[in-house]
């Protein structure tokens, strides 16, 4: 997995991207598979979605992709970055892990006698069921693959499963380090923390077959994470044979005076939301363009981004961690209709997949907020109890960071009482009104959350924007050309910068990106395309781009 540090040093890891043997299965059920009776006539490259190729664009099915291992005899765990949208993971032909649910991190184990293994994972990109997260109404186009990265790690008795490390002091320069491990039986191991190389502990501790160690540790050479001095370190935790390492940086983020603060610090969040789609890659993200989008998003003169609408790719978050650029991170969700949201299993399905998120992303310093639900029905008396328990949930993972959704309509919402930040998508300007009543709309917003008794919490203009067809422009003005987007743009960006209650804005969108085939959408999407990029969907700029970096570069 490409990352910019090394997660192990003594744990055996084999990198597994690269080119495999895939199998195009397409109206087929997982269980009516014989893997022995699989045929491999193509391949495909791992990271990747099979339908963002030429020979299987826009197909919806069952596909099998294959690979070979040389195993150790022992325990193995494949760890699979994301795959979408389900898939049953096969070790040489026996069924090990079945995962529902793109984008997140998650893990199949079985063990080895030794020699070359066969591992197959059936990928289905297909809506229903067996993906409650997914649905095709969605506002972009859900590819399918073995979409990040995979690794084999070849495990030991004792195993670290994950290692998080939250600041309890950035004066102090102190942390808490918490080690999640499983044993094959109870044992007394030797237990060693270091970080940049410097040894903080050593001792014995006596291990039972799984649970968690606790310690905290000060770190005095260690000089806080901020937007300007994104300083970083690389804490290791080895625990009887077995090692883990994690990067981070020092800080906190609060909620003060209706305002986020990082480490004690105002923030004035500008910048913008982003998915990660691309015509020629889908949701496989090549380090070469995720290293672009950060150098562009600098450029831009952005300090925040969202992650729309999903967790993003674990690289992704280390450029950011590295450029000081400040990060929601949220689950998958767009629109969902109640009677979807109260669904038991939906509920479920959400709850493992925000628990996936927070395990992979709890250490990035630059994941300020954490979120759920975009554009779901917080309106609604039946949605009220499902962002309870979500948001509920999230805080017991994770304490340290706030907790948000998007709101979809800020007049009717019912569930801002729940969150610690207020966030409120609104398109005054595109979908209804007129681009000179956008900030008499804006401060509406504003006032109806204060008069619903949340003045203090912070407000964040979560979408705003609108579409411009690359290149077009008229006479008039007229809405999908260049000249309207950057009007609307340059009127929302100059009313919100220095704004006594907005403390937060993410222009809808970063980049344009491929709408779901629902006709519906499609009917309102020229070329196919959600179009309110400032950059196209490779990333060319467009007039916008150019208006908005004039006024986020002044601060």
């Amino acid at each position: 997995m490409a990352r910019r540090f090394p997660p192990h040093v003594l744990r055996p890891v084999t990198d597994l991207d690269g080119v495999w043997d895939f199998a195009y299965l397409g109206d087929v059920e997982p269980d009516d598979v014989d893997p022995a009776t699989l045929v491999f006539d193509d391949v495909m490259a791992v990271p990747g979605c099979f339908d963002a190729t030429p020979a299987y664009a826009g197909r919806r099915g069952l596909a099998a992709y294959r690979t070979r291992v040389a195993a150790q005899p022992g325990l193995q765990r494949l760890v699979f970055e994301g795959v979408q949208h389900w898939c049953r993971v096969l070790w040489n032909g026996e069924p090990i892990r079945d995962h529902a649910g793109g984008f997140t991190r998650f893990t199949a184990e079985t063990r080895s006698d030794g020699g070359e293994a066969e591992v197959i994972v059936l990928v289905d990109n297909r809506f229903g069921e067996r993906s409650p997260l997914h649905m095709e109404h969605f506002d972009w186009y859900h590819f399918g693959g073995i979409s990040r990265s995979v690794a084999l790690h070849r495990l030991g008795s004792v195993r670290i499963d994950a290692l998080a490390i939250d600041t309890r002091s950035v004066e102090d320069r102190r942390v808490e380090v918490r080690i999640d491990y499983t044993a094959d039986a109870p044992a007394t191991v030797p237990l060693a923390l270091s970080c940049d190389g410097r040894a903080l502990l050593a001792e014995d501790v006596d291990l039972d077959t799984a649970g968690t160690l606790v310690r905290t540790v000060e770190i005095p050479w260690a000089a806080p994470w901020t937007t300007a001095e994104p300083n970083l370190s690389v804490l290791a935790a080895e625990l009887g044979g077995d090692d883990l390492r994690e990067r981070f940086g020092l800080r906190r983020i609060a909620v003060e005076d209706a305002r986020l603060t990082l480490n004690g610090e105002p923030l004035t969040l500008l910048g913008v939301n982003r998915h990660e789609l691309h015509p020629q890659f889908g949701h496989a993200q090549p380090a070469g363009l995720l290293i672009a989008d950060v150098q562009q998003l600098k450029d831009l003169g952005a300090n925040f981004v969202r992650g729309s609408h999903y967790p993003l790719d674990p690289l992704f978050l280390d450029l950011c961690d590295e450029a000081g650029l400040l990060v929601w991170e949220e689950s998958i969700g767009w629109q969902y209709p109640v009677e979807h949201l109260t669904d038991p299993a939906f509920v479920e399905a959400q709850l493992a997949h925000i628990a996936e998120m927070v395990a992979a992303a709890r250490n990035h310093p630059s994941v300020i907020l954490w979120g759920v639900l975009n554009e779901c029905p917080s309106w609604s008396e039946a949605g009220y109890p499902v962002y309870e328990r979500l948001l509920g949930r999230l805080r017991e993972l994770d304490a340290t960071r706030p907790v948000t959704y998007a709101s979809l309509n800020a007049h009717d919402d019912k569930c801002f009482d729940l969150v610690d930040v207020v966030s409120a998508n609104t398109y005054p300007g595109w979908y209804w009104g007129d681009v000179p009543g956008i900030p008499a709309e804006l401060d509406r917003i504003a006032a109806h959350v204060d008069a619903l008794g949340h003045k203090d919490k912070p407000l964040i203009i979560s979408e705003i924007g609108a579409g411009a067809v690359p290149g077009w422009n008229d006479a008039n003005r007229s809405l999908w050309t260049e000249d309207y987007q950057t009007d609307l743009l340059t009127t929302v960006v100059d009313h919100v910068i220095g704004h006594d209650r907005i403390s937060g804005l993410a222009i809808w969108v970063f980049g344009d990106f491929r709408t779901t085939e629902h006709r519906d959408m499609l009917l309102k999407r020229p070329r196919g395309v959600n179009d309110k990029g400032v950059v196209d969907e490779y990333r060319r700029p467009k007039q916008s781009y150019k208006a908005v970096r004039e006024r986020f570069r002044k601060l």
